[in-house]
C-alpha cells in the first residue's frame, strides 16, 4: 500500500482467529441455547419493514473503533472473528472505521468490506484519528488562521479524498466519509466531530450531515436521548464502559456489567455503550502512536509531516495468553447479555429508526 511499508502495515504477531471460549466454562450459558432468546433484538435490525421502537428497558450497546493500520493483518482477523461472535449470539454491534482502514481493507481484505457493509448485525459509523489536521490538538496545517470558507472547503477535501498517512494531505482518490459512504451503501450513522475547536465542529458537522449523517457524540459526560449538537443527533450515553482496560481476567458480571447497570439511571430507556478497540486484542498500547507524537502516549508533543510510519517503537505487543483474556472477556459479555432479556442490545441503524419520524 502507497501509505505505508508493506514490511509494518501488515506484519502479523499472532494471529486474533482460534477457536471460540467455552461459555460453559465460565460459568454461562452456551450460546446455542441461548440464540432464542436475542431473536427480538436481531429482528429489529434485520427487517427494514418493522421500523424499531425503544421500549422503557436498559440498552445494552457493542462498540468497536477500528484504527490499526500498524498491524492490519491482526485488525483483519480481529474484525472477522468479532463480526462471527455477534452473527453466532445474534446481537447488534457498531462498527467505526476510518479512511486508512477502509483504504486497508480494500487492499487487504475485499471480502472484510463486504461483510461489514451487509451483516445483519452491523451498523457503520465513522470517525477519525491523526493526522487529520482538524483532529484534537493537531493543527499541523493552520486551520486556526483559516478563513470560514476554506475552513469548509479544506474538510470537505478530505471527506471526499484518500488521506495520506505520510504527508498528511488529501489525495486525489476518493475517501473519506463519502467513499465510505460508497462502499457501505448507506451514509455511515454516527460521526465524531468532538475537537476542542467549536469552529471546526461546526464545519464538521455541517459536512456530515449534508452527506447524510445522523448522530454525533461528546465524550466525558452523560448525553440524553434526543439530545442534539450542531443540528445531529446525540448519541445517548449514560454509562460509558472501557470494557478493554483491565488486563487481568476479571469476572464480567460482577466486575463490569452489573456495576454499569448499578450506574444507570432509573428513568427508562437507558444507555450502556461497551467500548473496544480492534487493537486491544493484540497491542497493549495504541500502535502509531509514537508515529505522531513525540511523547507517545502523553500526546503533549504532536510531530509534524512528513511522519514516518516506520518509528512505531515497542508498544509492547499481548502474549496469547494475554490476547485470550480479552477475546474471553468479548465472549461472556455478549453471552450475558443474550441470558438476560431483560436489556436490550442496540446498535446505531436501529437507534435511528426509532428516532426518524
Amino acid at each position: 500500500m502507497a501509505f505505508r511499508p508493506a514490511c509494518i502495515a501488515f506484519a502479523i504477531f499472532g494471529s486474533a482467529c482460534g477457536s471460540q471460549s467455552n461459555n460453559v466454562a465460565n460459568g454461562l450459558p452456551d450460546a446455542a441455547v441461548l440464540a432464542d432468546a436475542s431473536e427480538a433484538s436481531a429482528q429489529a435490525t434485520t427487517d427494514a419493514s418493522a421500523p424499531f421502537v425503544l421500549e422503557k428497558k436498559l440498552y445494552v450497546s457493542f462498540i468497536l473503533n477500528v484504527h490499526d493500520w500498524v498491524y492490519g493483518d491482526d485488525s483483519i482477523a480481529t474484525l472477522n472473528r468479532v463480526i462471527d461472535l455477534h452473527e453466532k449470539y445474534k446481537v447488534p454491534m457498531d462498527i467505526y472505521l476510518m479512511d486508512p482502514m477502509v483504504q486497508l481493507y480494500e487492499t487487504k481484505a475485499p471480502e472484510l468490506m463486504k461483510r461489514i457493509a451487509t451483516s445483519p448485525m452491523v451498523a457503520v459509523s465513522y470517525h477519525l484519528r491523526v493526522p487529520y489536521p482538524y483532529y484534537a490538538n493537531f493543527d499541523w496545517m493552520g486551520l486556526a488562521s483559516m478563513s470560514d470558507a476554506n475552513l469548509s472547503s479544506t474538510i470537505l477535501n478530505y471527506e471526499e479524498h484518500k488521506l495520506d498517512l505520510a504527508s498528511g494531505q488529501a489525495l486525489g482518490a476518493s475517501g473519506g466519509y463519502q467513499h465510505l459512504k460508497d462502499v457501505i451503501g448507506y451514509a455511515p450513522y454516527v460521526v465524531v466531530t468532538e475537537t476542542g475547536d467549536s469552529r471546526n465542529e461546526s464545519a464538521m458537522a455541517a459536512i456530515y450531515k449534508q452527506k447524510g449523517a445522523f448522530f454525533t457524540l461528546v465524550h466525558g459526560r452523560t448525553t440524553e436521548l434526543g439530545a442534539t449538537k450542531y443540528g445531529l443527533q446525540l448519541r445517548p450515553e449514560h454509562v460509558e464502559v472501557k470494557a478493554y482496560e483491565n488486563p487481568s481476567a476479571i469476572a464480567v458480571d460482577t466486575a463490569i456489567i452489573e456495576p454499569a447497570i448499578a450506574a444507570a439511571p432509573a428513568t427508562r430507556p437507558a444507555f450502556i455503550n461497551l467500548k473496544w478497540h480492534d487493537d486491544n486484542f493484540h497491542s497493549r498500547k495504541t500502535p502509531w502512536i509514537n508515529v505522531f507524537y513525540v511523547d507517545g502516549d502523553e500526546k503533549s508533543q504532536p510531530r509534524t509531516p512528513p511522519f514516518d510510519l516506520t518509528a512505531i517503537g515497542d508498544i509492547g505487543l499481548k502474549t496469547e495468553t494475554e490476547k485470550k483474556v480479552q477475546w474471553d472477556r468479548y465472549d461472556a459479555m455478549l453471552a450475558y447479555v443474550v441470558a438476560h432479556p431483560e436489556l436490550g442490545t442496540i446498535n446505531s441503524r436501529m437507534l435511528k429508526q426509532a428516532l426518524s419520524p
